[in-house]
């Protein structure tokens, strides 16, 4: 087994550890001591930053996911002419978004009781921009860093995309319409949904790939 392929499986069985685990606590009205702690954490944010996570927290909503979606399929159809990997996105963000709001409905935690600095419509475990965000974004860097060669711009890549899930996540905490375990729940299961998505992915392209041999 490849050593990157090993660390793959070993976050994926993590993942779905923590998934598992957050969603009975959840289901069963259960408090976690780290919603606590890292929401007084979060606290410590000054007020005037709340613009910066507001405009931040949309790279996570349906406008900005559909925005960005717009320029990268844009990229893949025109340029690159990758259609499989145009189509396996979409298809991959539409069933993750729907997804996870069975998942909500299931679970039905209400959102914190706090002002929430945000729009709200739906409930809250898990965090829709975590998952869905993370099945996005991912899925972009995971195709982009197909087409890079050099291993510090692979990583470099990597960094950024980790650094934005990590913030928008911390927004929606920062922004007071999540608790901190929404996040993290709503980060295990896109991670789960989006490495189901990459192996179907893969298969489709060996499959063209050995049809055009």
């Amino acid at each position: 087994m490849k050593k990157g392929n090993s660390y793959t499986y070993l976050i994926l069985a993590f993942a779905i550890i923590i998934a598992i685990y957050t969603s009975i606590k959840v289901a069963a009205k259960e408090t976690f001591w780290l919603d606590d702690k890292l929401a007084d954490l979060f606290a410590y944010v000054p007020d005037n930053l709340n613009p910066f996570f507001l405009v931040l927290t949309e790279l996570g909503d349906k406008k900005g996911i559909g925005i960005v979606a717009l320029l990268v399929l844009a990229w893949l159809l025109l340029i690159k002419r990758n259609f499989l990997g145009a189509a396996a996105i979409a298809l991959s963000v539409a069933i993750g978004n729907e997804v996870n709001k069975l998942l909500k409905d299931f679970i039905d935690r209400p959102r914190p009781e706090l002002e929430h600095l945000g729009h709200v419509d739906s409930l809250s475990f898990p965090s829709g921009h975590a998952m869905v965000g993370l099945v996005f974004y991912f899925f972009i860097a995971y195709i982009v860093i197909e087409e890079l060669k050099s291993s510090t711009a692979k990583k470099m890549v990597i960094f950024l995309v980790t650094l934005l899930l990590l913030l928008i996540g911390a927004s929606r905490i920062i922004l007071q319409v999540h608790y901190p375990t929404d996040v993290i729940g709503g980060f295990a299961f896109g991670y789960i949904w989006v490495m189901i998505s990459l192996c179907i992915y893969n298969f489709f392209k060996k499959k063209l790939k050995n049809n055009r041999k």
